[in-house]
């Protein structure tokens, strides 16, 4: 009865490796982008270094002047820190730090691929007024994973969005070559 059982278990867990089965976020992301424009209001800021430093990361070749690149504007970028909660004697307990980056996206044919996007990311956190070295460094750490956060979605939306209009513009062509 123990062998019929570890038999059928093997046989499912052959089954499920078999038909491509992985979990979520386990697999690589494969995309046509070879280069890359970047482009910016800023364009020796840290955000902008960052974000080439990603992409090239990912294989990506950054600034090309290849024909076919698409170019990434990275329009604006704000942040801000405000209060979000006071104590009993009308003191800072909580801080509230934002981020905000405005891209968008063409391809070499001048085609917005991408629109103008908004990405926005928050952390908070508690402000000790006894620890004044401890809140500046708690700051610039939760800065540090906000802008590495930011840069990975608005990554992801920038290769979802290519990898969109590379599937949208090979479409016609299949269906012209199928036709007789």
């Amino acid at each position: 009865m123990k062998v019929v059982s570890a038999m059928i278990l093997v046989g499912l867990l052959l089954l499920i490796s078999g038909c491509g089965f992985a979990l979520r976020g386990s697999g690589s992301t494969v995309t046509q982008l070879k280069s890359i424009q970047l482009t910016a209001t800023n364009q020796y800021g840290p955000l902008v270094k960052a974000v080439e430093k990603s992409l090239q990361l990912r294989g990506v070749e950054v600034n090309s002047d290849e024909v076919g690149a698409y170019q990434l504007d990275l329009v604006s970028e704000r942040s801000s820190r405000r209060a979000v909660s006071t104590t009993s004697q009308i003191s800072v307990a909580e801080y509230e730090l934002q981020l905000d980056v405005d891209f968008q996206l063409q391809d070499a044919a001048g085609n917005w691929v991408l629109p103008l996007t908004t990405v926005v990311t928050e952390r908070t956190y508690s402000f000790d007024r006894g620890s004044f070295i401890g809140n500046s460094e708690e700051e610039t750490l939760l800065s540090g994973e906000m802008q590495a956060d930011l840069i990975d979605r608005m990554i992801s939306r920038v290769l979802a969005a290519i990898q969109d209009h590379t599937e949208k513009s090979a479409t016609p062509e299949r269906e012209a070559s199928q036709t007789p």
